[in-house]
């Protein structure tokens, strides 16, 4: 068993002034200084250029909130770690069910997070930003977001695709330029407010990493958009939707790998703990004609092969958070650290009681057949 640092946070004023807060918090955490700035001159100039172009499109002033950033730390912009590793991993699992497959008659979505402690901030947000959509969520790169709810109850979670696309040694080379999936996530709970409107943002917007996004909305909806080398694909269900009626669809499913038509074309290689995180996800639809928030919680909990829950942090590949989105009552039960080892707590899209605390992360070795190539 280890332990890590979790901290809750409030980010409100404008995007200059959250700049500038964040970066006094990480004036106060050497290990996130560490990694959060580049040396002078490290990025070129031109990349520069294109990165801050695509975010003024997209990602609307988060250019200025890298400015209020790197006043703060006295540096100049260009050193801000989220520009090199945005322009261009991860575990994770997926799922989302209609209202009338609940049993609380809500529209439900579910994921675990699994990655390392050692590189990830683990702060949890709120945040509300002058001109944008308040919202909670996970920071990753201090300005982008992993996953979240925001006030009109839009919920968005990612998983990867195959093998993680990223700039560090192992990881695939991006099929096109374009965005890394926390600038995705965090535009898409800043400017959207259904799940058609993050479907729509996502088809337009120059993605370079290959994302499951999984999305509910307080409408009912529910959606998981696939992208792969810059191919992507969707689906959104609805209740009495025509594509519900026909296929009879009431839930959606992803870990890591292509599961929509359109997209499977493309998908290069398959992980056989992918293949079996996914079945875990299907036995529990399968078994269960109406599921409720514990059914969820218990399979997220369930060591894997049966269940999700993974303690392979030295790897990779630990359960860093498991969470439960209910966008009917703008809410989510989240587990900070392993849910085998640590409580569950229950969130709104308001702001935070601020704090730092200890996080149980027991670890485990995984065996070779874990990350087999199918």
């Amino acid at each position: 068993m280890r332990t890590a640092t979790m901290t809750f946070k409030n980010l409100t004023g404008t995007h200059y002034e959250v700049g500038q807060a964040l970066g006094q918090w990480t004036l106060s955490r050497p290990d996130l200084l560490q990694r959060a700035i580049l040396p002078p001159n490290a990025y070129p100039a031109d990349k520069l250029r294109a990165i801050e172009e695509l975010l003024d499109r997209h990602c609307a002033d988060v250019n200025e909130e890298i400015q209020g950033f790197a006043d703060a730390l006295k540096i100049t912009p260009d050193q801000a770690m989220y520009y090199a590793a945005t322009y261009v991993e991860r575990g994770c699992s997926a799922m989302a069910a209609l209202p009338s497959r609940t049993a609380n008659g809500h529209a439900l979505m579910a994921r675990n997070y699994d990655f390392t402690d050692e590189i990830e901030e683990l702060c949890f947000a709120y945040t509300d930003i002058d001109g944008a959509f308040r919202h909670v969520g996970s920071l990753l790169n201090l300005f982008g977001r992993c996953d979240g709810m925001n006030e009109h109850g839009l919920a968005v979670c990612i998983t990867s695709n195959g093998i993680p696309v990223g700039n560090f040694e192992g990881g695939r080379k991006a099929g096109v330029t374009g965005f890394m999936f926390w600038a995705v996530v965090r535009s898409i709970l800043e400017q959207c407010a259904t799940v058609d409107e993050a479907v729509a943002w996502a088809m337009d917007a120059p993605i370079g990493f290959n994302i499951n996004l999984m999305l509910a909305d307080g409408e009912g909806r529910i959606g998981l958009l696939q992208c792969m080398d810059g191919h992507k694909g969707f689906r959104v269900l609805e209740e009495n939707g025509p594509e519900s009626r026909a296929s009879q669809a009431d839930h959606l499913a992803v870990t890591n790998h292509v599961v929509l038509d359109d997209v499977k074309p493309f998908e290069t290689e398959l992980l056989d703990n992918s293949v079996k995180r996914l079945d875990a996800i299907e036995r529990l639809f399968t078994e269960h004609p109406t599921v409720a928030v514990d059914d969820l919680k218990k399979l997220l909990s369930t060591p894997y092969p049966d269940g999700l829950c993974c303690h392979y942090y030295p790897v990779f590949f630990g359960t860093l958070r498991s969470m439960v989105f209910d966008t009917t009552a703008r809410s989510i039960e989240m587990t900070c650290g392993s849910p085998r080892a640590n409580a569950w707590r229950r969130f709104g899209v308001e702001p935070l009681d601020e704090q730092d605390f200890s996080i149980n992360l027991p670890c485990e070795d995984a065996n070779e057949e874990f990350f087999r190539i199918l």
